[in-house]
Order: C-alpha cells, then structure tokens, then sequence
C-alpha cells in the first residue's frame, strides 16, 4: 500500500501508526504504574524506527511530560498522592535528571545497565515475595513504618532523576520501587508520587536532553533540537489516553492485579537491560 510511505512532515504515515500505537501502550502503562513509558517509547523508536538511541531517548523524554499530567491530576482526584513526599523529592529529582542527561553524553551505559538491571531483579524478587503473602490488611491501609523524611526522600529523587535522565526514561520505574522500600510508601501512593514527581523531573530532563542533543559525539549531522518533537508530537495524543485511562485503573483494579503487572514490566525491563 504506497500511501503508507506517504511523508507528512518528516515522517511516513506508517511510522506515525505505529507511534500512535505504541504511545497508547507507554500511556496505559504510565498512568497505571506511574511511570513515563519510557521503557517502552525508547526502545520501540530505536528499533521499530530504526532512529540513534539518543534521539530516542530525547524523544521519550519529551512525551513523559504529557504522560505524567493526566496521571497525576487522576491520582490526585481519587486522593492517592502523599504531598509532604512530592515536594521534598522534587528539586532533589531535578539536579538529578540533569546530572544524568549530562551524563548520557558522555558515560558508555554498559556498567551503569547492569547495576539497573540488578537492581530490578531485586525489586522484582521483593514485590514476588509481597505479593505471594497473604496480606489480610485493607488494601488502602498505610504501615505504620511509613517514613518520608527529607533524607530518605532526597535519596529516591537523587537517584531516580539521575537513572531517568542518563537512561532517558521517566524514571517512575526507579522512584516507585525506591519509594516502596526507603520511603515505606503503599504500592498506589508510591505510583501516584512518581506521577506528580515526573511532570517536573520530565520537564528539565526533556528541555535539556533536547537542548543537548547535537553535542552527542557521532550523533548525525543532521540531527537538531527540535528533531525529537518531530516524533513527539505524533505519541502524545495517544498517551494522554492511555494514561488518563491507565491512572483511573491503578484505584480500579485489585492491588494483586497492579502489583502482577508492575512485575511483569520489572522482570521485562530487568531482562532487556541485562542483555
């Protein structure tokens, strides 16, 4: 079907099919797990478009944003957000994400996927564990562990904002499990969190990602900052949907359900990042 190869902008119409489905995907999975969909925005444009791994991370980092907001006014309608805990992660997730893009520029990966992707199968060993108890609390109920002071909480944004921005990724996949086990934070709270923390840990990442794009050494010529929004725009419509719809199940579904899909993508992300 030669309309498929039919360019609007600088993209074929096939590309944008398969941008929309996959931003209906990253959406879903957003909203649901409070995280940026990075996970499965990056590797579907470096692969399935065949574009360089840094326009890709630009690119998804660019449609966190638009993934997070609706999330997080989900979240914060259905009274699922901690707010002592947003704020004092915050500023610490935004030096860290620019930390992370700067180093992105210039740190080969390889080490620094290996000890991500440790650190996933723990997370996945932990939540396998939970989720096989038979916990016969009410599931909204908060342990009284629970702890968000100003050191634990600058841990999980320092070092979940860093992940996000060297790996280009929302980084809800490292702030939801940190939060979990530094912060002690039940598993829908620690989502709605990560949510409402990506809108401005994404907006720094993505402004400056974008801005530093053409410095990466052997990027193409080519290549500016507005390249990634060429590609973003064609994913957010799409993610707005998936994640407004996504945020709304994380309150809908069984706490075995969220938790069973959360491992899922853990194990995935695990997998992909040890390989």
């Amino acid at each position: 079907m030669s309309w498929l190869d039919t360019t609007i902008w600088t993209l074929a119409v096939w590309e944008i099919l398969i941008l929309a489905g996959v931003g209906l995907i990253a959406g879903l999975l957003g909203g649901l797990l409070g995280i940026g969909g990075g996970i499965v925005n990056v590797p579907a444009i470096a692969l399935l478009l065949s574009r360089d791994i840094h326009l890709a991370q630009a690119a998804s980092m660019n449609v966190t944003v638009f993934v997070a907001i609706p999330a997080a006014i989900r979240h914060w309608k259905l009274g699922g957000i901690r707010k002592e805990a947003v704020v004092r992660i915050v500023p610490f997730g935004i030096v860290g994400v620019l930390l992370g893009v700067t180093a992105s520029i210039w740190i080969i990966n390889d080490w620094l996927m290996w000890i991500f992707g440790l650190f996933l199968v723990y997370v996945f060993w932990t939540n396998l564990r939970q989720l096989l108890k038979d916990n016969k609390k009410s599931i909204g109920d908060e342990p009284p562990e629970s702890c968000c002071t100003r050191a634990r909480c600058g841990v999980v944004g320092s070092l979940a904002g860093f992940g996000g921005g060297l790996l280009g990724i929302g980084g809800g996949l490292i702030t939801v499990p940190l939060t979990q086990l530094i912060c002690r934070i039940p598993l829908r709270q620690c989502i709605a969190i990560s949510s409402t923390v990506m809108i401005f840990t994404a907006l720094a990442g993505a402004t400056y990602k974008d801005i530093t794009l053409p410095d990466v050494p052997g990027i193409a010529a080519d290549i500016t900052w507005y390249t990634p929004l060429e590609i973003s725009v064609w994913l957010i419509p799409t993610c707005l949907i998936g994640s407004w719809t996504g945020a709304k199940l994380t309150h809908v579904w069984p706490l075995k359900i969220v938790r069973s899909v959360f491992l899922v993508l853990v194990a995935v992300a695990a997998i992909r990042m040890l390989a």
